[in-house]
This record gives C-alpha cells, structure tokens and sequence, in this order.
C-alpha cells in the first residue's frame, strides 16, 4: 500500500495504544463504567507521518447508537 500524502510505499499498519489501547466510544457511552467500544487500526507511513486508512475494529458494537435522523445526539 502507497502513502496517501507521499506516494512512499514505505507504509505499515498500526494500532492505537494507550493503556489498555485506544478505542472508539460512542457520546452518549462515554460516561458509563461498561461502555460500547471498538478499537481503532490505522496505516502510517514511516516516511512522511502521514496516518491514514483509520478505522474500527468492531463497527457493529457501535451499531446500536447510530442516528439514522441525521441529528447528533
């Protein structure tokens, strides 16, 4: 896979770490002992920096608090 930014092919896939790794969680989730997440994966080129290609690990555990409205909650 090419870098987004750079063109470099000098890219890697990359998970978010932070104490327990860094994850994704919903708004309305965000203030519960239990709450609904996904862990975030990335790529990363190691020429530029550039983070690209962000997403969920688990998108159908945050399923459940999608706004089909078009309003946020």
């Amino acid at each position: 896979m090419r870098c987004e930014s750079c063109g470099s092919p000098a890219t890697t896939e990359i998970m978010f770490a932070a104490d327990g790794g860094l994850v994704a969680v919903p708004k309305v989730q965000r203030k519960k002992i239990f709450c609904k997440y996904s862990k975030l994966s990335a790529n990363a080129c190691t020429d530029c920096g550039a983070v690209f290609h962000v997403r969920l690990e688990q998108p159908e555990k945050l399923k459940p608090f999608v706004d089909y409205s078009g309003s946020a909650r």
